[in-house]
């Protein structure tokens, strides 16, 4: 029954940790690192787990299934946003380089050249 407990504990606590906010930028290292470390625990636990159940552990074993189908739509909705936000940083590098080089085409010497003649 110990395994199918720990399964239950880290499995709420890492579905616990996913409905939270996403932590901003300074804090979120420590939490992916706490999320993988839990993710990683999670799949040990799953390897030991063998028949035969008793009553208690089918029932626990029930909330466990029903959690581990939230655990994978909580992930991609924090992969989405790291995408987006990566996607943001990147257009952000490009539109300042586009201002920093502004006039990098420009003639040096001073000519106008009148497109109207």
């Amino acid at each position: 029954m110990a395994v199918v407990e720990d399964l239950h504990r880290v499995t709420t606590h890492l579905l616990t940790m996913l409905e939270e906010e996403f932590p901003a930028e300074d804090k979120r290292d420590p939490f992916i690192e706490e999320v993988e470390k839990l993710l990683q625990i999670r799949e040990s636990l799953l390897q030991r787990l063998a028949p035969p159940f008793t009553e208690a552990e089918i029932e626990l074993g029930k909330k466990v299934a029903q959690a581990s189908q939230l655990i994978p739509v909580k992930l991609e909705a924090f992969q989405k946003q790291l995408k987006q936000e990566w996607s943001h940083m990147q257009h952000s590098k490009k539109t300042a380089k586009a201002y920093e080089k502004a006039y990098a085409g420009v003639s040096i010497d001073g000519m106008y050249y009148d497109k109207r003649n």
